[in-house]
């Protein structure tokens, strides 16, 4: 997708109230895990890569954590800023941009169907290496492969217009996330596959964790 289309994207409105709850999924709710799998609290400085409205981002902020989120897309920015106000730092820019150069910076970094999914893990993942503290930790998810080969694959989807849009996505199973990680200098990773809500009949979630 290009930066314009994501500029399109961002454009889609916010959910009504803030989220109450962090969220790993799709699903929302009480569905999976949630702030444990972060280094968040007094002290702390947190970066999500790929933040959207901002929802996640300000829960992390009301741990006492200084969170930092960065997005593609301009719209996005403007209405968490707008939604959140000062309780969150804001940047618009791409992922691997924002990280670029910097070291030891975070005690975790993460991204919840956000620019890990979207952005080349050869280039992405020394980055988020190099930018964690040590014993950091780096959390992400997105939806499961579903049965094509691993690597990058094209999917349309349609933007706020109705125009189709086409987004390349970095789509791996668990083990072969543990492998990249590993390759990248993170000393530990582990990945599964969340189910889906009892009552929901879809492919469930992919969440992965690493550490420094």
């Amino acid at each position: 997708m290009s930066d314009a289309s994501w500029e399109k994207f961002g454009h889609l409105p916010a959910a009504g109230k803030p989220w109450e709850r962090f969220s790993w999924t799709q699903y929302g709710g009480d569905h999976g895990p949630g702030l444990e799998l972060l280094h968040t609290g007094p002290g702390k400085r947190v970066l999500e890569l790929g933040m959207g409205k901002g929802d996640n981002l300000a829960l992390v902020a009301r741990t006492g954590a200084s969170a930092v989120g960065v997005d593609i897309s301009a719209p996005q920015i403007e209405a968490a800023r707008e939604r959140f106000g000062g309780l969150i730092e804001a940047h618009h820019g791409r992922a691997e941009e924002y990280l670029s150069g910097r070291e030891a910076e975070f005690d975790s970094i993460y991204s919840v169907f956000g620019a890990v999914w979207f952005t080349d893990p050869a280039v992405l993942l020394p980055l988020v290496r190099r930018a964690l503290k040590p014993g950091g930790r780096f959390a992400f998810s997105h939806l499961p492969p579903s049965g094509e080969c691993p690597g990058p694959h094209e999917y349309d989807l349609y933007g706020p217009g109705d125009e189709l849009l086409t987004i390349t996505r970095w789509c791996f199973r668990p083990y072969l996330w543990e492998e990249k990680l590993r390759a990248a200098g993170f000393a530990s990773a582990a990945g599964q596959r969340l189910p889906c809500p009892k009552d929901r009949q879809t492919i469930g979630t992919l969440v992965v964790r690493a550490t420094v």
